[in-house]
């Protein structure tokens, strides 16, 4: 009886490693500018991304993570338990959105649209760099409208 049990438990400690292993080696695929959920096996007292550029992690609790797509690239997320132990080593790879668009080279210029229905100019890695600035200053005055429009009087 006794090695039963022995040779359970360690049945179930090498099944756990390949378990995780195989989690390791797995990619995590998200889009740029949009967020995706990433659960965790188990509480993760730190979480690391090795370049922040590329993509960030914000924890909502211990087990769930949301993975955000900043621009296009690969990079690694790292989470540890409290002890330091590692629960979970991933490939983070942030990919171009899957819509409609158009992008438009005119000389050296790059200019990016996104079409649904008709076709609106969005700011894109890679654009001309005055076409580019003027779209995030417009989005920048449109969200702080929106935040002044929700603040209560």
């Amino acid at each position: 009886m006794f090695r039963i049990a022995v040779f359970a438990l360690a049945f179930s400690f090498l099944f756990s490693l390949s378990v995780q292993a195989g989690e390791e080696k797995e990619n995590f695929t998200v889009e740029v500018d949009k967020a995706k959920v990433m659960r965790l096996p188990r509480a993760a007292s730190t979480v690391i991304v090795g370049n922040p550029a590329i993509a960030d992690a914000a924890v909502h609790d211990g087990r769930i993570l949301f993975i955000t797509g900043k621009i296009y690239g690969n990079t690694n997320i790292i989470a540890l338990d409290a002890r330091g132990n590692t629960i979970l080593e991933r490939t983070i790879s942030v990919e171009a959105p899957k819509m409609a668009a158009i992008t438009y080279y005119r000389g050296g210029l790059q200019r990016s649209y996104t079409c649904a229905g008709s076709c609106e100019p969005t700011p894109s890695i890679g654009d001309d760099k005055d076409q580019f600035e003027m779209l995030l200053k417009q989005q920048k005055g449109k969200t702080e409208q929106g935040k002044a429009a929700a603040q209560p009087e």
